[in-house]
This record gives C-alpha cells, structure tokens and sequence, in this order.
C-alpha cells in the first residue's frame, strides 16, 4: 500500500479497503431529521388546505348570490338566497316557501369555517318598497333578495374562520356583489 493511501486510511480511522457503508447513528440521525421536516409539512399543508376551503365557500357565496341576481334579470323574477351558519339555499319569489328551492343546501367545506353577520334588511324595516316587493324570510336578516328589474336588498355577510375574513356585500340599486 502506498504511504499516501496508508495516511488517508489513518486519518479516516477506519482501514482502506472498508465497504464505505453508513452507520446506525448516522441512518438515524437522517431518519429524525427527516421526520422533523416532514412534519412541518403536514402542518404548513393543514393550514393551507384550510386556507383554501374558506376562499372555496366564500366564491360559492358570492358566485350562488351572482348566479340568483343574473337569473332575477333574465327571467324576469324574484329570487331569494336563505343563509344559515353554515349553510345558504337559493329559491325563487320567496325563502319562506319550500317548493320554490331551485339549488342547496350548499354547505361549508370545513368546520373551522362560519358565514357570520349575515344582515339583510328584514320584512317590515323601514326602505323604499315597491309594490309586489316580497322580503319574507324564515330568519330574520337572513335572506338576499333579487328583484327582476336589476336591484336587490342591500346588505352583506362574512365567511370567517380564525384570524382571517371575507366580506361579500350586495349593494342594493346595481344588485352588485362584490367581495374583499
């Protein structure tokens, strides 16, 4: 063996001709840390996936309270969206009457996630009403109603969960949603 092969050798402290293998304690040391890396993964994931099934509900509001304001426009009807906690239902002329459901139960993806404040003006408050003009709603401030000549009753809600909120507001005179 030449010198310089025979120092190499030494300075490792094992001898030359060695299988370069791994040891137990380095194979568990790479096992730990990839176990730790993996699960700041999952947790950073969690949370994203969180993230996302509460953009998800608020675009299925605001898209159920678009879709119900165009159909108001093009079929020349009323058209109500009923809001629970955790649930909105789309009918025609009035919320109060079960045969009119067109769509829902639409549910919330998650249970960390709650439509809060939900505050339309309810049957009876003080607006300019036109005749025919229905507001009826099985809980009060509950209900966004469409009107077939483009307006619809001002009011807005928030789909929340912990430290984070969407407000979607309908505004009365355009029948305009819009979300921030």
């Amino acid at each position: 063996m030449p010198v310089d092969d025979q120092l190499v050798s030494y300075l490792r402290g094992r001898p030359l001709d060695s299988d370069g293998g791994v040891t137990l304690i380095e194979l568990i040391v790479t096992m730990t840390l990839a176990g730790i890396l993996m699960s700041i993964g999952i947790l950073a994931m969690r949370n994203f996936l969180i993230s996302n099934r509460e953009a998800g509900t608020a675009n299925g509001v605001r898209s159920a309270l678009r879709n119900a304001s165009e159909m108001s426009l093009s079929e020349g009807r009323t058209y109500c969206v009923y809001f629970t906690a955790t649930t909105w239902s789309v009918y025609k002329s009035d919320c109060t009457v079960s045969a009119n459901k067109v769509s829902g139960p639409f549910k919330v993806d998650d249970p960390s996630v709650t439509l809060n404040s939900v505050s339309f003006p309810a049957a009876g408050d003080p607006m300019p009403l036109v005749t025919g003009q229905t507001t009826a709603c099985p809980a009060s401030r509950k209900c966004a109603y469409f009107y077939p000549r483009g307006t619809a009753l001002s009011g807005g809600l928030q789909v929340t969960r912990s430290g984070k909120a969407y407000t979607i507001h309908v505004e009365g005179l355009t029948s305009r949603v819009s979300m921030a």
